[in-house]
């Protein structure tokens, strides 16, 4: 059942129904692989499946199959938590449920996931997702709810290194880096002019490096400057709970909306001008951590001594997998629109990034399209992929 749900969700059929009505339409050709003695199972008996399926015993079946293809070493490991939208319940005030993903960033896989218990929250469910991976070797990115002294440690422990973001839930750490790092930004820039610096930000200097890019897609300018000093006594917190940490950095985003006359020509201002004035579209820029907004500051510390385009290229690949995946999740496997309850909705899930990794792994290895809804019609149109992929086993990309 399970392996015939999994093949409709490839196909692109992203509903139980659906996926049950392409498993009927092909039960010649999956006859040569299953006896299927009964044909296929009626949607509620999919359903009852689907709830009494051990969400954990489940988990780590798929993480013992998506570990003998790749390796958790020496990688970068970006943990991220989802909402199921589709999955609330209809009780007072019951809470939306949660899942805890592990992704590669290299291949974009998706290696383990974790649901969150109600009653928990992602702190505690962090650490429990990470002793079930062997992180040796591999760098770890969390959002700001992740940045915490246990989970440092827990991390250094396993034998991985962390980069994690602070935010204004912790107030003071959040300050002092913002301060620490805009001081150590203006004396950079007399350094390079050849002017006198403060001798108190001297030896700071020594160990301080930052960079500037920008780019252009179809809505916005962006323009982000990565600062980063290996050496963070000057935090109050490395002092004390943070002995981890040998970095601190400071990523400066702004976002520019793209302005067009009625000629078409492009009349977008510059970034000073934009801050100092805003624009047309933008009369006044917003500051926040929240997505979306204007302009955006994020702190962040490691435990490793990075350059700035080292950190740069990090904190892009955890924002590529936080808003990719996510984004394939909902729009291309339509999760936020299940309807699925509880432990069906979380099985469910993990079927779908059974199919996500199969997708992306075809993807890779034929480079048929680079689209994973143009690779699900391959793989309805194809037998020999399914064939492949689903019953011959994947080769390890060790």
């Amino acid at each position: 059942m399970l392996t015939y749900l999994t093949l409709g969700i490839l196909c692109g059929r992203l509903t139980i129904k659906r996926s049950l009505n392409w498993a009927r339409s092909n039960l010649k050709w999956l006859k040569r692989f299953m006896k299927l003695e009964n044909g296929i199972a009626s949607e509620p008996t999919i359903s009852r499946m689907l709830n009494g399926i051990d969400q954990e015993l489940f988990c780590y079946a798929f993480i013992e199959w998506i570990g003998e293809i790749i390796s958790t070493k020496n990688t970068h490991l970006a943990i991220d938590g989802k909402a199921l939208c589709g999955a609330t319940e209809k009780a007072k005030d019951e809470a939306v449920p949660m899942i805890l993903n592990v992704v590669e960033t290299v291949r974009g896989l998706i290696l383990a996931q974790k649901a969150i218990d109600s009653k928990t929250n992602e702190i505690t469910a962090i650490p429990e997702l990470l002793e079930l991976l062997d992180i040796t070797g591999s760098t770890v990115t969390i959002d700001a709810i992740g940045t915490q002294t246990d989970i440092m440690k827990q991390i250094s422990e396993q034998g991985g290194h962390f980069v994690l973001m602070v935010k204004k839930n912790q107030p003071e750490a959040y300050a002092e880096i913002h301060e620490f790092m805009g001081r150590m930004e203006t004396e950079a820039a007399k350094k390079r002019k050849g002017e006198q610096t403060d001798p108190i930000y001297e030896e700071y200097l020594e160990k301080y490096d930052d960079t500037n890019q920008s780019e252009k897609n179809r809505e916005r300018y962006e323009y982000r400057t990565v600062m980063v000093c290996n050496d963070p006594s000057a935090l109050t917190k490395s002092q004390k709970e943070w002995s981890e940490v040998k970095s601190i950095g400071l990523v400066k985003q702004v976002r520019v909306p793209i302005e067009k006359d009625e000629q078409g020509n492009d009349i977008t201002p510059g970034k000073e001008e934009f801050l100092r004035y805003g624009s047309r579209r933008c009369p006044k820029p917003r500051e926040s951590e929240e997505k979306g907004k204007e302009i955006q500051c994020t702190a962040m510390i490691s435990d490793r001594l990075l350059m700035a385009e080292e950190l740069m290229r990090i904190k892009r690949m955890h924002w590529v997998v936080e808003n990719g995946l996510h984004h394939t999740l909902d729009d291309t496997f339509r999760e936020d629109r299940s309807p699925a309850r509880r432990s069906a909705a979380v099985n469910l899930s993990l079927i779908r990034k059974i199919a996500y990794n199969i997708l992306r792994i075809s993807m890779y290895e034929t480079e048929m399209t680079d689209v994973i809804s143009e690779m699900m019609d391959h793989f309805c149109d194809h037998e020999e992929l399914r064939e492949k992929y689903v019953f011959q086993g994947i080769v390890s990309r060790y």
